[in-house]
């Protein structure tokens, strides 16, 4: 007698890309960073340039520090199965089942989108290696954190589908 064992879908953050950006973003602030002597004598005629070349500087960290960011944080793993759903970030697991869900968001800004899940109120904080919002939710999965729009928007819509086919009634719609 065969029995078939769902598998279901995995999910898993990417770090690549941000490690990339980060590395360049900071060689190029560092390229950008003003030196003394662009300050020692100031020439009127220089200045509209030194002021960019300053812009551009504090741009590129600010887009360094960001990358890096992502790129210094826990891996996450979510695996949707049809009878649970599974979070693992760094040494960390948790694995609901579905009963256990009140409902799912997946979207919020579109840069930086979750998937957000309310969760049985009987299982404490301590135990969902995620981090709880005031209305309660708890930001379960980033979709597609470091990845260019396309990618992320794809993310995005596998995402639903697969919270579609397994928990089914669980998806917001609103968000």
């Amino acid at each position: 007698m065969h029995q078939h064992m769902d598998v279901g879908t995995t999910f898993t953050t990417k770090r690549a890309r941000p490690a990339v950006v980060a590395v360049l973003m900071t060689l190029l602030s560092f390229g950008l960073s003003p030196r003394p002597h662009d300050f020692a004598e100031l020439d009127l005629d220089r200045l509209p340039t030194i002021l960019l070349l300053n812009v551009l500087c504090v741009l590129c960290l600010l887009l360094a520090v960001r990358s890096w960011f992502l790129v210094i944080r826990r891996p996450v793993e979510l695996r949707l199965t049809a009878t649970d759903l599974t979070v693992k970030r760094g040494g960390r697991e948790l694995t609901v089942p579905w009963a256990a869900v009140g409902h799912i968001r997946v979207g919020g800004d579109f840069r930086w989108p979750w998937m957000v899940a309310y969760l049985d109120p009987t299982l404490s904080p301590e135990q969902v290696p995620a981090s709880r919002g005031r209305d309660g939710a708890y930001k379960l999965f980033p979709v597609g954190h470091g990845l260019s729009a396309k990618k992320r928007e794809a993310k995005l819509r596998e995402l639903r589908a697969a919270v579609m086919g397994y928990g089914r009634r669980y998806l917001d719609e609103t968000s």
